[in-house]
C-alpha cells in the first residue's frame, strides 16, 4: 500500500497544474460542506447538555396554526393535576431585574426566571455550589430566595464560594442567595437568576384564566412515554377545560414541543436547504474531476498498455488510480477543511443572533469525521469511472496509437457529455433558488414597517415596581428622562413605549362598544402599546385623524385610546371611528376591561417580525392611564449611537442612580435581526449557485479542448477539404450549445420541483417567476458561450499540415 501512496505522490508532482485544480475544486466542494455540516452540527445535531434532554417539552397554548401564546397560570395547575404522562410539570415567567448594591459593580440589569421548584428536577442538574428551592420556599409568602447562574457568579462576585447567605438587591428587593447552577444551566432563555413563581402565584391578574401572562411550562416525559403520547393526552385534557372553562378556553388546546425543536427547530428546513444546496455544489465538483480524470487517464492509455503487457490486472490498474484519486481527495479534503474554519466567524456573523447556539459553531470530531468521510466519498464518485475506463482500454490499440490522436469510444464520449449536461442541471436548479431567495430577501428588506428605522435609537429600561408602585412615581421618572434625553444635543424628538415595534408584545382583547361576545375566547386580539412623550412623531407615523394623547389625558379623566388604520378598517369599515368606543383591557391591576373613546387613528406599524406572526391591529394607551414598569425609550437624533448611548446612561442615572439601561442600540439593527435567517440563506445559496456556475463553466471549456485536441485530424481534414474557421467555430460551438440546451431543459424541470420545496422559506415570492428563469438562461447561455469559444477559436486555427504531421 505504501509503494501505491509513493507512486500516485510521484504521479501528481510530475503533473503540478492538473494536480493543483483538482485539488482547489475538490477543496471547495468539500470546504463549504464542511461549514454547512458545522453549522447543522452544532444548532441541529448536538444534544442539549441535560440529562435526558431528549424527554423534555416546552408546553403552550394555542387557537390554531400559527395563534400560539403563553400559558394561563390556572390551566397550568389543571395539566399539572390530570396529565399521567410527565414526571415533572413546570412553570416559567421570563423577565428582568436591576442588579444593584455589589461592591465595586455599576447596576446592571439581569436575566431572570420566575420557576416552580420542579423545574430544577426537569433540567436534572445539580447545583455546583448550595442548592435549589426547598417546598417551603416556594409558596405564597415564602422567604425571598435566589439561585444564580454560574456566569454572574463569576461576573459579580469573581467564584467567591462565600456568596451563599449573601443578599443581594434585586429590583429594590433583598433576595438570599441559596445555590449556583453549573455553567450548562441557562434555561430558559439565558437566565442568570431563579426566583420562586408560587411566591407571587396569588397574583390576581395571574389567577384569572382569561389571562396569558407570559407563562410557560416545560414538562419532562416519564421513562417510555412518546411525544405522540403526551400530545395526545393534552389535547385531550385541553379539551375538557374547553367544555368547563367555555368562556375563556373556548377554541384553546394545548401544544407540545421537545426543547431542542422549541430552540432551534424553525431553522431545521434552512438548514436543511442549505445543506442539499453545498451538495450539489460537491456532486457538480465531482462530475468535474470525473471528467478532468478520465482524459488524463485517456492521455496515459500507452502507459496502461504498457503496465498491462508486462503483467498487471485490471485491478491493479484501478488500485492505483483509485489511490491516486483518495490522495487528491484527502489533500482536497484538508484544505477543504481549512477552508471551513477560516469562513468560521463569517458564518457566525451572518446568522441569527438571538439564538446562542449559531455563536458555539464548532469543528470537533464529529466534523473532521465528515470531512473525512465526504473525501472518501468522493474517492468513488469522481475516481472509479476514469480508473474503470483506463483499466478497459484495448491494449495493442493503446500501444500503436499516439495519445493525441487516438479517438475515444462512443460510449466514453457519451459518459463525459452527460457529466457536463449534470453540471449544467445543477448549477441551473442552484441559479433559480439563488435567484428566488435574493428576490425573497429583497422583498424582505423593502417591507413597508410604518415607520422609520434609520436615525432611530433605542433603550431599555426595567423600573423596580418596589419603587415605581404608581403612575405617579413612573410619571415622574420618565417625564424627567424625556425632558433630560430631549435636550442632549443633536435629539430631535424622544418618546417611550412599553410594548414597542420587536421589543416584545402584549396582546389584548377587544369588542366594540354594544356587540360583546357572549364568550371571552371569542373575542378578537389586538396589540396594546403603552406610549408617552412624542412617540409618534419619534417614529415618523402620520397622524391620520383626530388627535393624539396630551396632557388632560390622566388616571382621573376619561379612558381614551388611540387606534392604527388597521383597526379602523376592520372595526369601523367606512364609518369615522373618532368618538366611538372600544373595550379594552389595558392591564392594570383589579381594572379588568374598559370602556375607551377613541381620540385618534394612526398609519400601521409592524410590531412583529415576518415569521413571529400575523400582524395584528393596533391599540395605543397613555402611559398616564395604563400602568407600566418595563420601557423602551425611542430617540430620533443625528449623533452617533455610541456618543448617544452614553448620554442616554448618564440622564437614567442621574435621576436614579440605581437604575440601569441595557439593549442600548439603533432600530435598525433590531430590524436587521429579523432578517438573520433569511440574510445567511440568501448570501450562502448565492456563494453556492456562484460557485456551481465557476465550476461547470470550468467543465464545459475542459470537455470541449479536450474533445477538440481529439479532434485535431479531423479538424485538419475538414480545413484541407475547403471549411472555413467560421464552419470549424460553429461545430464546436454547436456541441457547447447543445450540451446545454439538454442540461437546461433538465434543470428547469428539477428547478420546478424544488421551488416547491423552497415557496415554505420564501416571503412574498411565487415559486415559479419567469424573470429570474431568463435571467439565469441568459446567464448560462453567456457562460457558455464563453467556455466554448476559446477551444472553438483554437480549432478553427488548426494548421492541416501541423495535424497531419502530428498524425
Amino acid at each position: 500500500m505504501l509503494k501505491d501512496v509513493r507512486f500516485a505522490a510521484r504521479q501528481l508532482i510530475k503533473n503540478p497544474a492538473f494536480s493543483a485544480v483538482a485539488i482547489l475544486t475538490l477543496a471547495l466542494g468539500i470546504g463549504a460542506n464542511t461549514a454547512i455540516f458545522s453549522i447543522i452540527n452544532t444548532v441541529l445535531l448536538q444534544p442539549l447538555p441535560y440529562p435526558d434532554a431528549d424527554r423534555i417539552m416546552v408546553l403552550n397554548e394555542s387557537s390554531g396554526p400559527g395563534q400560539d401564546y403563553s400559558v394561563a397560570l390556572p390551566d397550568y395547575f389543571d395539566w399539572r393535576n390530570e396529565n399521567t404522562v410527565f414526571e415533572h410539570l413546570a412553570a416559567t415567567h421570563k423577565e428582568s431585574r436591576n442588579l444593584s448594591g455589589v461592591p465595586g459593580r455599576e447596576p446592571e440589569r439581569v436575566s431572570c426566571a420566575s420557576v416552580t421548584r420542579n423545574f430544577f428536577s426537569i433540567i436534572g442538574l445539580p447545583p455546583e455550589l448550595g442548592r435549589t428551592f426547598s417546598e417551603d420556599e416556594d409558596k405564597v409568602g415564602a422567604p425571598p430566595v435566589v439561585v444564580i447562574s454560574d456566569r454572574l457568579w463569576q461576573r459579580a462576585f469573581n467564584r467567591d464560594r462565600g456568596v451563599i447567605g449573601r443578599s443581594i438587591n434585586l429590583h429594590d428587593q433583598n433576595f438570599t442567595i441559596i445555590g449556583v447552577m453549573p455553567p450548562q444551566m441557562t434555561s430558559p432563555q439565558d437566565t442568570d437568576t431563579w426566583f420562586s413563581l408560587m411566591r407571587r402565584s396569588n397574583n390576581p391578574a395571574w389567577m384569572d384564566r382569561s389571562h396569558h401572562p407570559m407563562i410557560f411550562v416545560w414538562g419532562k416525559l416519564k421513562a417510555g412515554v412518546t411525544v405522540d403520547q403526551a400530545r395526545t393526552e393534552m389535547k385531550g385534557i385541553a379539551a375538557r377545560l374547553e367544555k368547563a372553562y367555555p368562556d375563556t378556553n373556548g377554541g384553546e388546546t394545548a401544544v407540545v414541543t421537545p426543547l431542542l425543536d422549541n430552540l432551534v427547530g424553525k431553522y431545521r428546513t434552512n438548514l436543511g436547504l442549505l445543506l442539499g444546496a453545498v451538495g450539489l455544489v460537491l456532486l457538480i465538483a465531482c462530475a468535474n474531476l470525473a471528467n478532468l480524470f478520465a482524459a488524463r487517464g485517456a492521455a496515459r492509455a500507452r502507459e496502461f498498455a504498457i503496465h498491462a503487457a508486462v503483467g498487471a490486472t485490471r485491478g491493479q490498474i484501478i488500485k492505483k488510480l483509485l489511490f491516486e484519486s483518495f490522495l487528491i481527495a484527502l489533500l482536497g479534503g484538508a484544505l477543504g477543511f481549512l477552508f471551513a474554519v477560516w469562513v468560521r466567524s463569517g458564518l457566525i456573523a451572518l446568522s441569527p443572533g438571538d439564538v446562542s447556539r449559531f455563536q458555539q459553531i464548532s469543528f470537533d470530531l464529529p466534523v473532521l469525521g465528515f470531512t473525512f468521510l465526504i473525501a472518501s466519498l468522493t474517492t468513488v464518485l469522481f475516481g472509479l469511472w476514469p480508473a474503470w475506463q483506463a483499466s478497459h482500454a484495448d491494449v495493442q490499440l493503446a500501444l500503436k496509437a499516439g495519445s493525441a490522436g487516438s479517438g475515444d469510444p462512443p460510449s466514453v464520449k457519451r459518459a463525459r457529455d452527460w457529466f457536463v449536461i449534470s453540471e449544467i442541471a445543477l448549477t441551473v436548479m442552484l441559479l433559480v433558488a439563488a435567484g428566488l431567495v435574493l428576490k425573497s430577501f429583497s422583498k424582505m428588506q423593502g417591507l413597508q414597517l410604518g415607520y422609520e428605522p434609520h436615525g432611530l435609537f433605542t433603550a431599555r429600561i426595567e423600573l423596580p415596581w418596589k419603587t415605581y408602585s404608581s403612575r405617579e412615581k413612573i410619571g415622574g421618572f420618565t417625564k424627567a428622562l424625556l425632558d433630560k434625553v430631549s435636550a442632549i444635543p443633536g435629539v430631535q424628538s424622544a418618546g417611550i413605549g412599553s410594548n414597542s415595534p420587536l421589543m416584545g408584545g402584549w396582546q389584548t382583547g377587544f369588542y366594540r362598544e354594544g356587540s360583546r361576545p357572549v364568550y371571552q375566547s371569542n373575542m378578537p386580539s389586538a396589540d396594546l402599546e403603552v406610549i408617552t412623550g412624542d412617540y409618534f412623531q419619534t417614529f415618523k407615523v402620520p397622524l391620520l385623524r383626530g388627535r393624539t394623547f396630551n396632557e388632560h389625558d390622566t388616571k382621573d379623566s376619561p379612558r381614551v385610546i388611540v387606534i392604527d388604520q388597521a383597526m379602523a378598517e376592520q372595526v369601523f369599515p367606512g364609518e369615522d371611528p373618532i368618538g366611538k368606543r372600544l373595550s379594552v383591557d389595558p392591564g392594570n391591576d383589579d381594572e379588568g376591561y374598559v370602556m375607551s373613546e377613541i381620540v385618534g387613528v394612526v398609519g400601521r406599524m409592524r410590531f412583529h417580525a415576518v415569521d413571529e406572526m400575523a400582524p395584528l391591529p393596533i391599540i395605543y394607551c397613555s402611559m398616564a392611564q395604563a400602568q407600566r414598569t418595563s420601557l423602551g425609550l425611542f430617540v430620533r437624533s443625528s449623533i452617533s449611537a455610541a456618543a448617544l448611548s452614553k448620554s442616554i446612561h448618564d440622564v437614567a442615572a442621574s435621576i436614579d442612580p440605581n437604575q440601569p439601561v441595557f439593549d442600548a442600540r439603533p432600530m435598525l439593527d433590531r430590524v436587521q435581526v429579523t432578517w438573520g435567517t433569511h440574510r445567511l440563506l440568501s448570501f450562502l445559496f448565492s456563494i453556492f449557485a456562484g460557485l456551481a456556475l465557476v465550476l461547470a463553466t470550468i467543465g464545459l471549456y475542459g470537455l470541449l479542448a479536450y474533445t477538440t485536441l481529439k479532434r485535431v485530424r479531423e479538424i485538419g481534414i475538414r480545413l484541407a477539404l475547403g471549411a472555413r474557421p467560421a464552419q470549424i467555430r460553429g461545430l464546436v460551438l454547436s456541441h457547447g450549445m447543445q450540451l446545454l440546451l439538454i442540461g437546461s431543459v433538465i434543470g428547469l424541470v428539477a428547478a420546478f420541483a424544488l421551488s416547491r420545496a423552497l415557496q415554505g422559506v420564501l416571503f412574498e415570492v411565487k415559486g415559479i417567476d419567469a424573470r429570474i428563469y431568463l435571467g439565469v438562461g441568459l446567464l448560462l447561455f453567456s457562460a457558455t458561450l464563453f467556455a466554448s469559444w476559446i477551444p472553438a477559436h483554437r480549432a478553427s486555427r488548426v494548421n492541416p499540415v501541423v495535424a497531419f504531421r502530428a498524425e
